[in-house]
């Protein structure tokens, strides 16, 4: 059943690609930036998934385990059938993409072998980073546009190191995994009030709907920052051997 299992990742991807632009095109003016980045999150994740890309499985994963989150917050709401819609079709996209056989068709494909010829714990290491990526850089654009009074230059910088340090991520380059911690450093710092009061955010659906989720987003954006810690026996091992 891996073909109807990416079917319906692929059909729940695609909604939410359209949800997010619509209220991007539709929402007030202050909500376009956040959820035009969303929308190309998820534009990302369902063209890879789509073209078979060998990241794509742990990237879409990643993004699913992110609108998963949302179920957590009916035990403080109770049941809110937005809430858990969202929530549970986020979740049924990770379970869908699981197995070795899904697997079979990206990173253990025979395509993938030839031309990236990885070795087993870099692609262990791999997954777990583009996983991690994936449930966190939603938060990071959630946090870095945000709707506020004016602009802080520095949530644009971790925007854009979060969207140089995936690209990188993504094609196996080191500076990528720097880039993204970069970011998530950023988001931390504020997340704690070195900048000053912490930046909060939201995510709702459409515009005619109360905000779901508050908070500063800063914290969750933050994990980013320890990406690199994943690669830390490799990273160290290279540094030894020079």
């Amino acid at each position: 059943m891996v073909g109807i299992r990416r079917a319906i990742a692929l059909l729940f991807l695609g909604f939410y690609v359209t949800q997010f632009t619509m209220t991007a095109w539709l929402g007030p003016d202050e909500l376009f930036a956040a959820y035009l980045g969303l929308a190309l999150v998820y534009i990302t994740a369902f063209v890879g998934l789509a073209a078979e890309w060998f990241w794509a499985r742990w990237f879409a994963m990643g993004v699913g385990n992110f609108g998963s989150l949302l179920l957590l917050v009916l035990f403080k709401t109770g049941m809110e059938p937005i809430i858990a819609f969202v929530g549970g079709t986020h979740l049924l996209i990770s379970l869908a993409l699981m197995g070795e056989g899904m697997a079979a068709k990206y990173e253990h494909s025979e395509r993938t072998a030839e031309r990236y010829n990885f070795q087993e714990d870099s692609m262990a290491l791999m997954r777990r980073a583009v996983k991690s990526a994936g449930s966190t850089l939603p938060f990071l654009i959630l946090y870095g546009l945000a709707p506020r009074e004016e602009l802080f230059s520095l949530n644009l910088l971790a925007v854009g190191l979060g969207g140089l340090g995936i690209v990188g991520l993504l094609r196996a380059r080191t500076w990528g995994l720097f880039a993204l911690s970069g970011a998530g450093t950023i988001a931390l710092c504020d997340a704690f009030g070195v900048f000053g009061a912490p930046t909060t955010g939201f995510l709702a659906l459409a515009p005619d709907m109360s905000p779901t989720l508050y908070g500063p987003v800063g914290l969750a954006a933050g994990a980013l920052a320890f990406l690199p810690l994943i690669f830390a026996r490799p990273i160290f091992r290279h540094l030894r051997g020079r």
